[in-house]
């Protein structure tokens, strides 16, 4: 379907953008309509979307069962405030908690990811009054509010700084760039130590918590091995502090379990959910501990905090992922992946290495192996010469400093498709590797 867009309109609405058009305008599509794995645009060109719009569609776009849902709650009601309760609330609740690690029982709800994060570092600081400070990782990413900028790697254009709260970043392992040619248990070792030193000698004050992203997202998907994640919660055992884990882009089945708690083993203390939860509505939040302490009154209350169009729309979500059975299509789709990526790997040296797990899947793209200087450059590319093509592939950080490219559709996305893209993508290396675009 062709939709047509008054010119002048469309240009007038462009310069009214308080977010600058031209910042990522990489071949930027208009989309009108969206279905699974597949995007439209105004022309009614056809796209596969291989970022599942910021990895919020888990379950395929415009799923007919999450739209009914939604709709059926427009006709009932559409907005509560947080101190009363509805039905949808409850039965979203009950589904939560019978799908929440461990002891995760306790859940509080906003609307996006950074609302989430800041949701928990709250919780954390008042379960432990004495303590002021809040750790988190260098490559880390945990959103775009002034909170949650400054816990996350340094905005290299910082304006906000002056009224930014102060986190510790504490190095992490990478498997792909160790310290001085280092093992990963080695690095892992190396990393915990320096955990642990800061939290005896690099704060003034009491720590409240340490918060990971167990695969990190935006900062260069890194994934972390278990041993790491196992070090960390020793280490808060050890020394009474917290375990936040930041699931906003790894829970609800994109590790091939229905939360990388589930994937790796380990029991964090909260734990935020958001983007795939909701089926393409808005909705976040945080699973806690019972034995956390919750808020007072007016502690943490927001206006739509308590959405019931989204939270309809959330329950068929997260029960298509469960009938339809889609972590495990998420691992079976994951490993086609990963595979055909590393053979491309012998063939195509921008490749410089390939990370899961399931529908987490990416490739770093390097000037050289040996260096594995970042190939800014070429991860730009592929994105660009992926519009052209038809694909949409994901990209880390912004800015243009990113130099991965994320191939994460839809826990749906069937294998015929799968296969597509990464032919789509194949080529584009071969284009940019004769062209010596790095």
């Amino acid at each position: 379907m062709t939709v047509k867009i008054d010119p002048q309109t469309a240009e007038l609405a462009k310069t009214s953008f308080i977010h600058d058009p031209r910042a990522g305008d990489k071949s930027k599509v208009m989309l009108t309509k969206a279905l699974g794995s597949r995007v439209w645009d105004e022309t009614g060109r056809e796209y596969l979307d291989f970022t599942a719009q910021a990895w919020s569609n888990n379950l395929g776009a415009n799923d007919p069962r999450v739209v009914e849902a939604a709709i059926a709650q427009l006709r009932e009601i559409t907005h509560a405030r947080p101190n009363f309760n509805t039905p949808v609330l409850l039965e979203l609740t009950a589904l939560l908690r019978s799908i929440s690690p461990g002891d995760l029982n306790r859940i509080g709800y906003c609307l996006h990811g950074s609302s989430a994060v800041e949701m928990a570092m709250k919780l954390a600081l008042k379960n432990r009054p004495s303590a002021k400070h809040i750790l988190v990782l260098q490559d880390a990413y945990h959103g775009r509010s002034v909170t949650t900028m400054a816990a996350s790697w340094p905005h290299p254009k910082d304006p906000f700084h002056a009224i930014s709260p102060t986190f510790h970043r504490v190095p992490h392992p990478d498997a792909y760039r160790p310290r001085l040619g280092m093992s990963i248990e080695q690095e892992v070792e190396l990393c915990l130590s320096l955990m642990e030193d800061t939290i005896t000698k690099g704060v003034d004050g009491g720590v409240a918590a340490i918060m990971v992203e167990p695969i990190m997202g935006n900062g260069g998907h890194i994934v972390h091995p278990k041993s790491y994640h196992q070090g960390l919660r020793d280490i808060c055992d050890r020394h009474g502090i917290l375990l936040i884990w930041d699931e906003i882009q790894s829970g609800f089945g994109r590790t091939g379990e229905m939360f990388a708690a589930d994937y790796y083993g380990i029991q964090p203390d909260i734990m935020t959910f958001g983007k795939g939860v909701g089926g393409g509505f808005p909705l976040a939040g945080i699973f806690a501990s019972d034995k956390l302490d919750e808020f007072e009154s007016g502690e943490d209350q927001l206006t739509f905090g308590h959405f019931p169009v989204a939270m309809a729309a959330a329950v068929a979500c997260v029960k298509a992922i469960i009938e339809d059975d889609l972590c495990a299509n998420a691992r079976r789709l994951g490993d086609f992946a990963t595979q055909r990526l590393g053979e491309m790997s012998e063939r195509r040296k921008l490749i410089g290495d390939v990370r899961g797990p399931a529908l987490f899947v990416s490739c770093e793209l390097v000037k050289d192996r040996t260096t594995k200087e970042p190939a800014t450059k070429a991860a730009s590319e592929v994105y660009r010469r992926g519009v052209e093509r038809g694909v949409l592939y994901g990209e880390s950080r912004y800015l243009g400093l990113g130099n991965l490219i994320k191939i994460k559709p839809p826990l749906d996305c069937t294998q015929q498709d799968m296969a597509h893209a990464l032919d789509v993508f194949d080529e584009i290396l071969g284009e940019l590797e004769a062209e010596n675009i790095a």
